[in-house]
């Protein structure tokens, strides 16, 4: 009888084991699993954020810091409705500085400026009256947008020959009236043949010449 209730505790302390055993192996498997799968989630989740911080760096990497316009400041007076400095684009026109100034006044000779031309930074733009650039009594240098290109070929003198209305307009005592002479005279007589020829032009006397004489050429 000892003999069988020895083996009977053996067996039971066995299968004790042996189910204890087991018992660990499963919490131990189910750890495993339920780690798996907090990984996977860890893992997914890192996925999904992905996409969108690579978007954003992307975006951040393809922010081009803005470029700043080239500016001038021109100067526009005279015959305009709001004379003052005003800021231009590089590249913008006299009529552009003009517009900017309110446009001009009535009574003011825009026609005397070349509108065309580009304005450039620090210039001095005057719009001058009509009687202004009749009398020829408007400012004279090339800053206020004459046209200029007899100037330079002329050596810094204005070509009776081949200056348009504007540019002899802009010399000494010459207004509209007098440079529409001028290019009257030299369609129908043809070219002058020398500086002093400008007193064969109705209304252009000595005294005028004078005035001007150094400042033109043929």
């Amino acid at each position: 009888m000892r003999r069988r209730l020895t083996a009977v505790l053996w067996i039971l302390v066995i299968l004790t084991g042996c189910l204890n055993g087991c018992e660990k192996k499963e919490e131990t498997s189910g750890i495993e699993e339920i780690s798996l799968e907090e990984d996977g989630e860890e893992a997914s989740s890192g996925e999904e954020d992905s996409p969108e911080k690579t978007g954003e760096e992307t975006r951040e990497k393809g922010q081009e810091p803005e470029q700043e316009t080239d500016a001038i400041f021109v100067y526009v007076c005279g015959q305009v409705a709001a004379p003052g400095v005003y800021e231009l684009s590089a590249g913008a026109r006299v009529y552009q500085a003009i517009e900017r100034a309110g446009g001009t006044l009535e009574g003011a000779s825009p026609e005397s400026l070349n509108l065309a031309q580009q304005a450039e930074d620090g210039q001095k733009i005057y719009v001058p009256s009509k009687e202004e650039a009749e009398a020829g009594t408007f400012p004279q240098d090339d800053s206020w947008g004459a046209a200029s290109s007899s100037r330079e070929q002329g050596g810094g003198k204005v070509n009776l020959n081949t200056a348009g209305l504007e540019e002899l307009m802009t010399l000494t005592g010459i207004g509209q009236t007098r440079a529409e002479a001028i290019i009257t005279y030299r369609e129908e007589e043809g070219a002058f043949q020398a500086p002093e020829d400008i007193m064969k032009v109705d209304g252009i006397k000595e005294g005028i010449y004078e005035k001007l004489k150094d400042e033109i050429t043929v």
